[in-house]
């Protein structure tokens, strides 16, 4: 029998595979104990991930309710490519306003920004601001983790 690669991220793989801007995939627990999976953008930051949703969405219910959950995010198309993170582990509400538009910034900063050109302070702020009102921040610890990448294989 041959020994198994290590397939697995270094810590510094696992910073630059979240430095770039993905989608994440949020799953929750649902009152029925299925998962409720999510897309998301995220912003990676001093061994967490933040991200915001609607108060009122079933993430947010879902997690206030029972805050386990787990995030994914994932590359690859050929299985010799495939690579990811899987996160697991209790999430944080966020629920003062401050909090929420500064990780609405971030997110604005990450993935939209790069594509309109548009600095937040010229506009996009004021939308940013408004939304915090409806929304609530989800803070995911980068503490019980599993990492693979395929490319290591070869």
């Amino acid at each position: 029998m041959s020994p198994r690669a290590d397939v697995s991220m270094s810590l510094e793989e696992i910073e630059a595979f979240l430095t770039r801007p993905r989608t994440g995939v949020l799953s929750t627990l649902g009152a029925d104990g299925f998962p409720h999976s999510t897309g998301m953008w995220f912003v990676p930051e001093d061994g967490r991930l933040l991200m915001w949703t609607y108060a009122k969405s079933q993430k947010s219910r879902n997690l206030q309710r029972d805050p386990r959950c787990s995030f994914l995010v994932e590359d690859g198309f050929e299985y010799s490519e495939l690579r990811g993170i899987l996160v697991r582990g209790p999430a944080r509400l966020i629920t003062e306003r401050a909090e929420i538009v500064s990780i609405g910034r971030r997110l604005y900063g990450r993935y939209t920004e790069p594509r309109t050109k548009i600095p937040v302070e010229e506009g996009p702020i004021a939308e940013i601001e408004r939304q915090a009102t409806k929304r609530i921040g989800i803070e995911v610890p980068l503490a019980r983790i599993a990492t693979w990448d395929h490319r290591k294989l070869r």
